[in-house]
């Protein structure tokens, strides 16, 4: 029996292609922490197919990324929280949806630069929006209270991403010391950071605000 060529191993693989395996070389291109690693021809080595063979399945670069990112925000949302309350909850779905993030730096560094819109990223929304209502949470609050979490979570991805650790030393040396005494004497706290520790620490903050909020108007009312 002659042993397959190349071209039937290819034509095998072709018809064994699904959006996720797609999907899945996706995310092994986007551990590369540039964004733009992410090619159809890239993907397609991935999987042993021609780059034509992709786009049976996704329409251009900006879908495959899309659907590689929002992939992750799937996941997250998917993972194990049972019996935890609202807050708790939150907090440990959006250190998920973190470490997630900066684990695939390329993905990461998409998120930051565009919005994106699936089944993984509305998903997290109602999850979101869901635990901010058990938090006694209505309305317009809601959605503001989403947003602001949100946005820590896009800095706190692009702070990792693009800055060094020790970077913030840099400015303590930009003007002379008397120039910024406040500066200077808490430049090693400063400078000297966990991103993960300090995203949760904000994101405490953001929460603890919130329920505050909601305490004040109810007080308002009665």
């Amino acid at each position: 029996m002659s042993k397959p060529t190349m071209r039937s191993k290819k034509t095998n693989q072709r018809r064994d292609l699904t959006v996720e395996k797609i999907v899945e070389a996706s995310l092994v291109v986007l551990k590369s922490s540039d964004p733009s690693a992410l090619t159809m021809r890239r993907v397609a080595d991935e999987c042993g197919v021609s780059a034509m063979a992709i786009y049976h399945h996704v329409n251009d670069k900006n879908q495959l990324a899309t659907l590689a990112v929002d992939s992750l925000f799937l996941a997250a949302a998917h993972g194990p929280r049972d019996g935890q309350n609202w807050r708790d909850r939150l907090l440990d779905f959006l250190k998920d949806v973190r470490r997630r993030l900066l684990e695939t730096p390329g993905a990461g560094m998409i998120f930051v630069r565009q919005a994106i819109i699936g089944r993984g990223t509305a998903t997290t929304t109602e999850l979101m929006f869901e635990c901010l209502q058990e938090g006694g949470l209505s309305g317009r609050a809601i959605a503001e209270a989403s947003d602001a979490i949100t946005m820590l979570l896009i800095g706190s991805i692009a702070n990792e991403l693009t800055r060094p650790p020790q970077i913030r030393e840099e400015l303590g040396k930009q003007l002379a010391p008397e120039e910024t005494p406040i500066l200077q004497k808490n430049m090693q706290t400063y400078a000297t950071r966990d991103g993960g520790e300090r995203f949760m620490l904000a994101l405490g903050w953001i929460l603890d605000g919130v329920v505050e909020t909601v305490a004040t108007r109810s007080d308002a009312k009665t």
